[in-house]
């Protein structure tokens, strides 16, 4: 009768074949990994939403006491319902990202236009390097919403 050495034992090299919880557990990794990668340009979203609203308030603000305009209930109220819904679509991000940004886009822009027919020509160039940096920044964040989200779905 022979009798393995109990070193032979401990140093056995091959761990067998990997079960399906293994397996699993890696795959789960896998996306986890993938979907924090694509969080990093949905924070920048969320951010730049944030930031518009803040930009609206004080934009607004500025603007009515620059032209003389009284604070009335309904220009509180325009300006309350302009700044909440860019709030409430940075926070949205956290679980549709890419329907918020999208919102967002269309939403900033669509005011943008609504300022110009108020105001005139001089809103189309005013402000514009903010603007700018906003669309861009939502603009860029569309792709790795909509991968946040399929692999969500996927996952």
């Amino acid at each position: 009768m022979k009798f393995k050495a109990m070193s032979d034992i401990e140093n056995k090299t091959d761990p067998g074949p990997k079960s399906e919880n293994e397996i699993a557990d890696y795959y789960e990794g896998v996306k986890k990994l993938e979907l924090q990668g694509h969080e990093a340009g949905i924070k920048k979203a969320r951010t730049a939403l944030f930031v518009t609203a803040a930009l609206l308030l004080i934009g607004e603000i500025i603007s009515a006491s620059v032209s003389g305009v009284e604070f009335t209930p309904l220009m509180i109220g325009i300006v309350v319902v302009e700044v909440g819904i860019f709030i409430a679509l940075a926070l949205w991000t956290k679980t549709k990202p890419f329907s918020a940004i999208i919102t967002g886009l269309i939403v900033f822009v669509l005011l943008w236009i609504g300022s110009i027919a108020l105001i005139g020509g001089k809103a189309a160039y005013s402000g514009i390097i903010v603007k700018v940096i906003i669309i861009t920044t939502l603009v860029g964040a569309i792709k790795p919403a909509k991968a946040w989200e399929d692999a969500k779905k996927n996952g």
